[in-house]
């Protein structure tokens, strides 16, 4: 064999430390070079040494896999050695480097002799002569740049590096280390497993040593991204796990501290901002993490895998806590892991705590009420979902059982006041604004103060601030779903003092004011409410809730100053623009459900600023409609349902976007092995927005009379100027078919012309699916238009503007079912109280307007987004419903039947719709006798309007028994029919449940005692009606 060849394969046998074949190439080399006896020498002494290594166990035979335990508790502070070797053991390898060494000092060869004579000394723990050894090294990186020659010259400098170290002369170890990395970064094509070694070697614990002497952040990232870079290459199965497992979680708590001091510096390469580039590079971090704990678990105890588990989740927990935890789907891969954990940790209580809040952040909320339960399950607080159910007398003394035993659990498994008390902030959020759980939402609170009040003075004022105010909270929704009159006075005394404390507590805090406020507001305390919204404008002027509560206060009659009712409507709207309160470009898609990280972006908190905005503009609407009159406010609707089309998009709710999301989550891995399929929810979720969102299209089957004058739209029109509106605001919303793979691009393609080759048959089917639901004769609205031509033609009449305001809050057109708060947005507070919303009556289910139901169990990870989207549906639904009041008041009756078409087609379930319907018939009747010469047709016309309105109202009251401006009317056509007792029977069910706070209730009851000649009664229920009069706002 050639000689050179010779050569190459020892040199190549080294790099990949082939230690065992190299005797047999040294013996060929010899034969044919039987002068050089320094490389053979040399050789041979390494092969020695290594076995030498072996034999002593020094290094663990499963080391060359990556394993090298005695390094899982290092610190910077305390790097572990593996044991010295005795020096008698490797005397006669020294004996012949050294002789060869000073026989050969002109060798070139000797040079990297010396280096072996050095790595001898190290092994042996004669750290000087080691450094003495290598001292006078004529080895320059140019000269070995590769092969065994790179290697010997990374390995000089790791070890000289490590000896000076081990003598506490960092400054100089450290530059040895970096030399290697240099040496190393010249040469990216050199790959070997010695290589690997020894320049993991350096970068180990340069970056442990950096780390203790608190380098700067540049020196120290740069070190830790070079390990990184490696560890990533084709030498990560070389790299020792335990190594990997330490420099891993210092890495990711130094990138944590260093963004949170602010210090953090990108990496050259990236040009992202800060934030996103201490995301990008923990989340690259943490898909290496993650790998390396399935790579470790099967080759450690149980106990060790439930310590690893739970570390890396800490860990992963606390960096995504600072940073952000980036979009869905990266949140799904975290709780895939904490799946794993959950496995090898054995229901450990911080594990479920992440857990929880995962699913919190992905919306899978009956997934995370089941980790909630078996949290406070382990933590002693059983059964959690009934202990409710206890009365409220007995619920302090369970309280107090519960305590005692909550806080034994709490030593037991470490989790402190603090974790326990952030769960339970959240489950009032999932209980109270989620599920409008106001029993369990108020038992959560309760055992949160109570768990306060038993730690003393250790928790913060501004927590027991935050504290106070979800329970001020929780009890003001319990109050608004409470049917017993002392029931309700006490829960809303309950709240108005919980809020009180938050504001005393923390007086900076904004939202417990805007909070106090709004539950004056509906304990109808007016002049309190004002003072408390004031004062929440002063300390944050930004959030357009506070703006938008003031502007209702003073839009009351009791105040009376709709001039400053419009001027805080108009700040409140200049803030919606000019703040991080306004409605930015961020999309909806992708981004996580909640968030407990600052700053971050949620899908609620956009859904929440958008119908902010909304709520808003439409009290800018009535508003402007009481003081100038309807004819003013009809020219408004136009730009309200353009700017709803818009954020539509925005939301992510069109359905071109929805059928793109379910393209893309057909692709994506469930969360976890249980997840069940969502493919049939996201069908769903696109027909009940195509039906959404053809109301806005030119495809609709009622066009408005604002849209046939004011905006002429072809087919699919304003489809068009919405994406061009959107495409201003926001990039991400404009989604294209280029961001999907062909199929994917064909795919949808295809389900778009199914799309539009069945929207004609949607419309065509719209009657038979009605009369599916059993619902009652739908054709009244088109008998409603044919009687209401005649009148308005022939009388030429509108309503008067006489009482422009008086008909803007006039009974007739209020819904006290829908309270005050549900049109604004507090932390959770009384949002869609008592909702008319179509998302239906149940927790555990979600109605769409096919007429089908959703379980939120089976189609968990949609639950959020369906509830929202039928949200978003029936502001819409109230949209529709507020122009046909609006063309009502203006004796337009046309236009009301066809906004009410429109509201009727979006919003079946809804028994607003219904109401509308009856009030529109009860207005044409009114017409219809307002006529000088009353026609037997006109009789007629009379007559089945009168029929109309009853089957209207009784179907709103089927929908809703406790729809109360049905009850009501129901109420009001019993007393005109001379049916006393059952119209008492009924108000008196009326004014001590869900209607005891309607003026229209009360007023009616005054007339029932007045017919029973109870005159003082009589007084009361008319006092009592005229005081929710005045302190009914504008819109409620």
């Amino acid at each position: 064999m050639d000689s050179s060849r010779v050569l190459e394969e020892i040199d190549l046998a080294r790099c990949r430390a082939q230690w065992s074949t190299l005797p047999d190439l040294i013996k060929k080399y010899k034969k044919a070079h039987p002068e050089d006896q320094v490389l053979e020498i040399t050789v041979s002494a390494e092969v020695e040494l290594i076995r030498i290594l072996n034999e002593n166990k020094k290094i663990p035979e499963h080391e060359s896999k990556g394993w090298d335990s005695i390094h899982q508790n290092d610190k910077p502070n305390r790097i572990a050695l593996l044991s010295r070797v005795d020096p008698p053991k490797v005397q006669s390898i020294l004996n012949r480097l050294e002789s060869i060494i000073e026989k050969k000092q002109d060798d070139w060869q000797v040079q990297l002799s010396k280096i072996l004579l050095a790595r001898i000394y190290f092994e042996t723990g004669q750290y000087k002569l080691a450094l003495l050894s290598l001292q006078n090294l004529a080895l320059r990186a140019e000269d070995v740049q590769s092969g065994y020659g790179l290697v010997q010259l990374v390995q000089a400098r790791a070890i000289k590096g490590m000896c000076l170290e081990l003598q506490e002369d960092y400054a100089p170890a450290i530059d040895a280390y970096e030399s290697a990395w240099e040496a190393v970064g010249a040469q990216p094509q050199e790959r070997g497993i010695m290589l690997s070694f020894w320049i993991e070697e350096c970068l180990y614990r340069g970056t442990l040593t950096r780390l203790r002497l608190n380098h700067s952040v540049k020196q120290t990232l740069g070190m830790m991204r070079a390990y990184l870079q490696l560890v990533s290459s084709h030498w990560s199965p070389q790299w020792r796990m335990f190594r990997r497992w330490v420099l891993f979680k210092y890495y990711t708590d130094y990138v944590v501290s260093t963004f949170k001091n602010g210090t953090y510096i990108p990496p050259n390469d990236n040009k992202l901002p800060v934030e996103k580039a201490a995301f990008e590079e923990i989340s690259s971090l943490m898909n290496l993490y993650r790998h390396l704990f399935s790579l470790i678990t099967p080759l450690i105890s149980t106990k060790s895998k439930s310590i690893h588990g739970l570390s890396l989740s800490r860990t992963m927990v606390h960096a995504y806590d600072v940073l952000g935890w980036g979009e869905t789907s990266h949140v799904r891969r975290v709780l895939q892991f904490l799946y794993q954990v959950k496995n090898v940790t054995f229901n450990n209580p911080t594990v479920t705590r992440y857990m929880f809040f995962t699913l919190m952040r992905l919306g899978s909320l009956e997934e995370a009420k089941l980790s909630l339960r078996s949290y406070l399950d382990i933590l002693g607080v059983p059964d959690v979902d009934s202990q409710w159910i206890h009365s409220q007398s007995d619920r302090q003394t369970d309280l107090t059982l519960l305590i005692g035993s909550l806080k034994s659990k709490m030593v037991e498994t470490e989790e402190t006041s603090d974790d326990v008390l952030d769960v339970l902030s959240a489950s009032i959020q999932l209980y109270g604004h989620e599920e409008q759980n106001g029993q369990l939402a108020t038992f959560l609170s309760d055992l949160a103060l109570e768990l306060v009040n038993d730690n003393g003075d250790s928790i913060s004022s501004e927590k027991r601030s935050k504290l106070y105010r979800i329970r001020g909270a929780a009890y003001s929704l319990l109050a608004s779903h409470s049917e017993e009159h002392l029931d309700r006075a006490s829960y809303h005394e309950m709240a108005a003092k919980s809020l009180e404390m938050a504001a005393e507590l923390d007086p900076n805090d904004w939202k417990a004011h805007y909070e106090l406020g709004l539950q004056k507001a509906i304990m109808r305390d007016t002049h309190a409410a004002i003072q408390s919204a004031h004062q929440s404008i002063k300390l944050n002027p930004q959030p357009t809730a506070s703006w938008h509560l003031l502007a209702l206060l003073y839009s009351c009659k009791r105040t009376d100053n709709l001039s400053k009712a419009i001027q805080s409507l108009e700040a409140g709207l200049q803030m919606s623009y000019s703040s991080k309160y306004e409605l930015d470009t961020t999309s909806s898609q992708g981004i996580p459900v909640f968030s407990w990280t600052e700053g971050e972006h949620t899908s609620s908190e956009l859904y929440e600023k958008a119908e902010t905005y909304m709520s808003l503009r439409m009290t800018q609407t009535a508003l402007l409609e009481a003081v100038q009159g309807p004819d003013v406010a009809m020219k408004q609707y136009e730009e309200l349902f353009s700017t709803y089309t818009q954020l539509t998009y925005k939301l992510g709710l069109s359905p071109q976007q929805l059928l793109l999301k379910q393209l893309e989550n057909e692709k994506e891995v469930p969360s976890s092995p249980s997840t069940p399929s969502r493919k049939s929810s996201i069908s769903l979720l696109r027909r009940t927005s195509d039906s959404s969102f053809s109301s806005l299209t030119g495809g609709r089957r009622r066009a408005s009379s604002v849209e046939e004058k004011k905006s002429p739209v072809e087919s699919n029109g304003s489809l068009r100027r919405a994406e061009s509106d959107t495409d201003e605001l926001s990039d991400d919303s404009a989604l294209t078919g280029s961001t999907l793979t062909r199929t994917s691009s064909r795919r949808l393609r295809k389900q778009s012309r199914k799309m539009q080759r069945s929207a004609s048959v949607r419309v065509d089917s719209a009657e038979s699916r009605k009369k599916s639901l059993q619902l009652i004769d739908l054709g009244m609205a088109r008998r409603i238009g044919t009687a209401a031509a005649a009148p308005a033609q022939h009388n030429g009449t509108s309503v008067r503007q006489d009482s422009s305001r008086s008909l803007a809050n006039g009974s007739d057109t209020k819904s006290s079912a829908v309270s005050l708060a549900s049109l604004l947005t507090p932390a959770y507070s009384k949002g869609s109280l008592r909702s008319n919303s179509i998302s239906g009556r149940s927790n555990s289910v979600v109605a769409t307007r096919d007429g089908l139901v959703i379980s939120t169990f089976q189609q968990h990870q949609q639950a959020f987004e369906l509830r929202k989207k039928t949200r978003w549906q029936s502001l819409l639904v109230t949209l529709w419903l507020m122009s046909a009041q609006t063309f009502l008041r203006a004796g337009r009756l046309d236009e009301v039947n066809k906004a009410i078409g429109e509201a009727e087609q979006l919003g079946l379930g809804d028994p607003g719709v219904w109401h509308q319907l009856g009030q529109l018939s009860l207005k044409v009747q009114e017409f219809m006798k307002q006529k000088k010469n009353i026609t037997a047709n006109d009789l007629k016309v009379i007559k089945e309007m009168n029929h109309v309105s009853i089957d209207a109202f009784e179907k709103a009251l089927t929908l809703d028994p406790e729809h109360v401006p049905s009850q009501v009317a129901k109420a009001t056509r019993l007393i005109e029919s001379d049916e006393w007792e059952l119209a008492e029977g009924l108000l008196e069910e009326i004014t001590l449940g869900l209607g005891w706070d309607s003026a229209q209730a009360w007023y009616q009851q005054a007339q029932v005692m007045q017919h029973h000649h109870d005159f003082e009664q009589t007084k009361a229920c008319l006092l009592y009606s005229l005081e929710l009069a005045d302190t009914e706002p504008i819109r409620s």
